[in-house]
């Protein structure tokens, strides 16, 4: 199947479909009105990230969506219209138990994330901002190919060390099967619901 797979740029038709895709994988639990939120705000901090968007498309349907970030290319003034859209999906989650539970939630993972980064305490050329995969692609083939996609181009960027950030209710297993090494990880204990977070390192030498 990969090799039917055509790996394009993202274009801005498929947020809607890359919103899904991240809602159903990290976001499919509750009200799904917050949940739809909570999905767009992650992609949309994907996005604000970014440098370079990939997809990976097979008959028409997007399977997959890879956000690579290349620390030199970045600037303040590209991040601006992805912060004001998160800003202007924030009031209903604000005003709603759930939603600002979630929402507090998610900002511990943000700052969850920092930490891990202070602790490697090394500043990287990349990062691979986002990276999800249709479960119904899922051990075919299509992430490893929408993967090497973005790490040619890094390679044609001159990155020479990336990082990216995981959690156990991914498929971590991925990175440790391409050779990526855990620099640094941290135990979280939310809602009774014990979970794992890592800061993962490529070499592209």
């Amino acid at each position: 199947m990969a090799h039917d797979v055509v790996v394009r740029r993202l274009r801005e038709a498929d947020y809607p479909t890359m919103e899904e895709l991240v809602r159903r994988t990290w976001y499919a639990d509750g009200d799904p009105n917050i949940s739809r939120r909570l999905a767009a705000i992650d992609v949309l901090e994907g996005l604000a990230r970014a440098t370079h968007a990939m997809t990976a498309e097979l008959n028409g349907e997007v399977l997959g969506v890879i956000l690579g970030s290349v620390r030199s290319e970045k600037t303040r003034w590209h991040r601006l219209p992805y912060r004001l859209r998160q800003i202007r999906l924030l009031p209903p989650l604000l005003f709603s138990g759930e939603g600002h539970r979630r929402l507090a939630e998610e900002l511990e993972i943000l700052r969850v994330d920092d930490d891990l980064r202070r602790e490697t305490d090394k500043t990287y050329d990349a990062e691979v901002a986002l990276f999800v995969v249709s479960p119904a692609a899922r051990g075919k083939g299509v992430g490893g190919k929408l993967f090497g996609e973005m790490m040619g181009l890094f390679r044609k960027l001159g990155v020479r060390e990336y990082f990216l950030f995981t959690d156990t209710s991914c498929d971590y297993g991925f990175y440790d099967h391409r050779g990526l090494v855990r620099r640094a990880e941290r135990h979280v204990d939310a809602d009774g619901k014990p979970k794992t977070f890592f800061l993962y390192e490529g070499g592209l030498l």
